[in-house]
């Protein structure tokens, strides 16, 4: 092969290289797989974050933890309503919650910044 023979290939090949990173960047452009917080649900203007425990001994039974809850009381009672319904229906197929400690309860208030939920799935 002679010089140009060469140069052609290789420019080629560098073409097709930038052609297939620059789609890459493109469609990583489209979403940020590293940004946790994009798929979270905002209540009252806020992301709360949660955490629901299932009980060990009923399935259906869960209590429910949400942090941060002294930024909106009312968003937070939805982002656990949310999360809630969310289990019951992945879980059972049902979003119908017989709650112990329900969201809508105007006693139930805050312990610190954590406002604590409590439930069963109700099939």
């Amino acid at each position: 092969m002679n010089f140009t023979a060469k140069l052609f290939f290789c420019v080629r090949r560098f073409a097709k290289i930038i052609s297939v990173l620059g789609c890459f960047f493109i469609l990583l452009g489209c979403s940020n797989p590293f940004e946790l917080e994009e798929n979270k649900v905002s209540f009252d203007g806020y992301k709360f974050s949660t955490k629901l425990n299932r009980d060990k001994v009923d399935d259906r039974s869960f209590s429910l933890v949400v942090r941060r809850a002294n930024r909106s009381l009312s968003g937070a009672r939805e982002a656990g309503r949310y999360e809630a319904t969310k289990f019951c229906i992945k879980n059972f197929g049902t979003s119908d919650i017989a709650w112990v400690l329900s969201p809508d309860d105007n006693n139930v208030g805050l312990t610190g910044k954590v406002l604590e939920l409590s439930g069963r799935c109700d099939i």
